[in-house]
């Protein structure tokens, strides 16, 4: 089952003091060389969201792949995303892979920058004029690259994602996107997809 967490930078901005006293060493660390206050809050929230939802989850235990995926020996599959009001975290302990990304939906003129390299023919043809659709195949190719984790260099080696469930590289990946004031947030998964949890991830 995943299970997703969020945090939203408009509710917490009044807890950075909070969130760097109890952040650790490294993650306190990191957050400081961010000159940005929203930068750190984000950092901070993903820490936070990780101690809090991640199954054996220590800042010193985490470890990056060699595409730069974040992993935990022996823990679950996870990925955070953090885009426009939002830090969100996706954990999953039944599947062999797992990505999610959220992004705020702006006008079509964004996306048409961004179109020549992440969307296919097809998928171009899709979007038109339509910026929902655009950000929701954005965010989906966002995911995919993240959930695959290794062995892509380009965008445009993606699959396209307009179904539900693609397979990449042998494998059968699944697909769910879903929108949520004003931000398009999606996941791909290598395990199933038949139960998503969409919680709020950030109590104080």
């Amino acid at each position: 089952m995943i299970e997703i967490y969020t945090a939203r930078l408009s509710e917490i901005r009044n807890k950075e003091k909070y969130l760097l006293e109890t952040a650790g060493r490294q993650r306190k660390e990191k957050a400081l060389r961010f000159l940005q206050a929203d930068d750190r809050l984000r950092c901070l929230a993903a820490g936070y969201l990780l101690k809090q939802h991640l199954p054996g989850y220590s800042e010193e235990m985490l470890r990056t792949g060699k595409e730069g995926k974040p992993f935990l020996p022996g823990g679950p599959a996870f990925s955070i995303s953090h885009g426009g009001d939002f830090v969100v975290l996706a954990v999953d302990g039944s599947s062999e892979g797992i990505g999610v990304d959220v992004e705020p939906i702006r006008e079509m003129e964004y996306y048409k920058t961004i179109l020549p390299y992440a969307m296919t023919d097809t998928e171009k043809r899709t979007v038109g004029e339509d910026a929902k659709c655009a950000v929701r195949i954005w965010t989906r190719k966002e995911s995919l690259y993240k959930c695959v984790g290794e062995g892509v260099s380009d965008f445009l080696e993606l699959p396209e994602v307009l179904e539900d469930q693609v397979f990449f590289f042998g494998k059968l990946c699944r697909l769910h996107s879903w929108e949520r004031e004003g931000h398009m947030f999606s996941v791909a998964s290598r395990g199933s997809l038949e139960t998503v949890d969409q919680e709020e991830g950030f109590v104080l």
